[in-house]
């Protein structure tokens, strides 16, 4: 699980007049609205004696606590504890949760976990379609036993396709697909591949495309939310993009958040086959990630075979290992599972930092990371590491 990248914590219909519990990271968070509708996302215990302030209420745009009724605002800071109203007294300047940053887009509710400067972070990815009218969309969430990095790598390879998929691919053809271009920029990368897929069950939908017909394919996946779009032509016209944010909740489970679109039957009665498709592909997916060994996507390719159709996950890898060695992103569980139910961890934030240049040190400690155990590499080394497998 990494730190100071963008992710899903749930949609934003989902959080209303009330506090909602999510987790990420393995560690609990509060979501909740203001007096103007913002979202806000803070660690999941008040300072006082520990009471979780999702199972609380919001009072004049602040979280309150159910247990003594103090309240925090959107930064973190408490500003009413009504036992000490009446006397006079002052809040602790260390009466002070972590906050996180947050965004409102495409029908989700985004928060960075960590604590970059804006100017660092890997933006939130693009969705363009997203509300435009000549797209219809579904959307379904999905939870996974499953390590998000196994759950998105699975989502970028193509190849698997011919297997898991009927509806995708063809046995047969497995030979034929493949990958005609690959661009790789910070922080996300795209493919463009060729396969031939079976022709379309069901009504008009076996008019789309002829069986076995060429079919164009683009992958891309962000480090951001963990986060792949993938588009399929089905033919010229026709096309289909699958949005999915992939969030970590814990080591062994990942839940996705996901949007599909499509330019063509925008009707909404044709919604339903939609989701269906939709979930049906979930459902063979999870069938083989939840099964696949060892649990956690492996940190280098030493007890592993890859071949060509396998440099798109490649790349993904190595973006992610680049992360974990160069940056120290990784959250150290093991460290974390030593002290589980006796002491409280918190993932770095920037209201963190702020309590810092104000003088105040944060009561709970940060979360524990492997450290970077590399530089980062020299064009020399960077040719060698993306080389295409053999």
């Amino acid at each position: 699980m990494l730190i100071n990248l963008w992710y899903v914590a749930e949609w934003a219909d989902k959080v209303g007049k009330e506090p909602v519990r999510v987790k990420m990271l393995g560690q609990q968070f509060v979501l909740f609205r203001d007096d103007q509708g913002k979202p806000h996302c803070l660690a999941d215990t008040c300072l006082h004696r520990g009471g979780s302030l999702s199972q609380g209420w919001v009072t004049d745009g602040n979280v309150t606590c159910p247990y003594h009724g103090w309240q925090y605002n959107g930064d973190g800071k408490c500003v009413v504890i009504p036992s000490e109203v009446d006397e006079g007294g002052k809040i602790p300047d260390k009466a002070r949760v972590d906050s996180y940053p947050t965004e409102e887009r495409y029908g989700m509710i985004w928060v960075f976990m960590g604590d970059l400067e804006e100017s660092e972070r890997y933006p939130i990815p693009p969705f363009p379609e997203y509300g435009d009218p000549e797209w219809r969309a579904v959307n379904a969430d999905w939870t996974w036993q499953a390590d998000a990095g196994r759950v998105l790598e699975n989502g970028i390879d193509i190849a698997h396709a011919s297997f898991v998929h009927p509806m995708f691919g063809h046995n047969a053809t497995a030979r034929r697909n493949k990958i005609v271009k690959l661009d790789r920029h910070e922080g996300w990368a795209t493919s463009t591949n060729e396969m031939y897929p079976p022709q379309l069950k069901g009504g008009l939908r076996r008019f789309i495309r002829k069986d076995k017909a060429k079919t164009y394919v683009h992958p891309t996946f962000y480090m951001s939310g963990n986060t792949i779009r993938m588009h399929i032509e089905a033919n010229p016209k026709m096309h289909i993009i699958m949005f999915d944010a992939n969030t970590p909740v814990d080591e062994h489970t990942t839940k996705t958040f996901a949007i599909q679109v499509r330019n063509f039957f925008r009707l909404s009665l044709f919604d339903k086959g939609s989701l269906k498709r939709l979930e049906k592909v979930l459902q063979e997916d999870t069938a083989i990630v939840e099964e696949t060994r060892p649990f956690y996507l492996a940190e280098n390719l030493d007890h592993e075979v890859s071949v060509k159709s396998d440099r798109f996950m490649s790349t993904y890898r190595k973006m992610r290992r680049d992360l974990i060695e160069q940056h120290g992103w990784q959250i150290d569980s093991d460290e974390v599972e030593k002290y589980r139910g006796k002491k409280l961890f918190a993932i770095p934030s920037p209201a963190r930092k702020a309590a810092r240049a104000d003088g105040v040190e944060p009561l709970l400690p940060e979360i524990p990371l492997k450290p970077a155990v590399r530089a980062a590499a020299t064009a020399d080394e960077e040719e060698s590491l993306t080389a295409e497998p053999a």
